[in-house]
């Protein structure tokens, strides 16, 4: 694995416990092997599924990359909670296979496979698949109603891996893992809804900033 240039301040904060900062930090690290888990058609599919899913280029910095669909290929192969829909194959098994209906029936659909789509009729495709109304009927891939189940373990998955990554925390002012150092207990003093501590992040992602300010 490689580590990015980009380390959130956030891993320097005294409010941190060291065991939480090696956590934090091993979650800088980018798969170098890829695809790990997923096969290269379903890779693809899935790199140019993520930003219509969740555009992260509204909350981090430009030229940040998180390597989500690295960090999700790695994942998949690794220890996972041990729950799934009865309904659905093991989870490397049910994003493999999802994936490839998702391309199969772009393909169908527009003749171009789903990478070769414009953003906008890729988020059409992944409405659809949303609302149940895309499925195919053959073996390796998903039905219809499979494919609407799986939607829900993609955003799930998503937004676990998104917003266990510190760089997202610091962009967002996301301060649940300060919750004291090694020596001192530090904890939070300021509960109310508005009011926050000095040593809590000041979100930076672009989105939030222009919300505050309009306030």
């Amino acid at each position: 694995m490689s580590r990015p240039p980009d380390r959130p301040e956030i891993l320097d904060s005294d409010h941190l416990s060291a065991r939480t900062r090696e956590i934090l930090t091993s979650r800088l690290l980018i798969p170098t092997v890829q695809p790990h888990t997923l096969s290269l058609q379903a890779y693809a599919v899935l790199d140019a599924l993520l930003p219509v899913l969740l555009p992260l280029d509204e909350i981090l910095p430009p030229g940040t990359d998180i390597a989500i669909t690295a960090r999700i290929d790695s994942a998949l192969s690794g220890p996972r909670d041990g729950w799934r829909f009865a309904d659905l194959p093991p989870d490397a098994q049910a994003w493999e296979s999802a994936l490839l209906t998702l391309d199969d029936v772009t393909f169908e659909q527009h003749g171009l496979r789903f990478i070769h789509l414009a953003h906008d009729l890729r988020g059409t495709l992944l409405d659809a698949v949303m609302e149940g109304q895309i499925g195919l009927e053959r073996e390796g891939r998903l039905t219809a109603s499979q494919m609407k189940r799986w939607s829900g373990d993609l955003r799930g998955e998503v937004v676990d891996c998104i917003m266990s990554d510190p760089r997202i925390q610091q962009a967002l002012g996301i301060s649940s893992s300060l919750t004291g150092g090694d020596t001192v207990f530090q904890g939070f003093t300021q509960v109310g809804s508005d009011s926050r501590e000095d040593f809590e992040p000041k979100a930076t992602a672009p989105l939030l900033q222009m919300a505050e300010s309009s306030e």
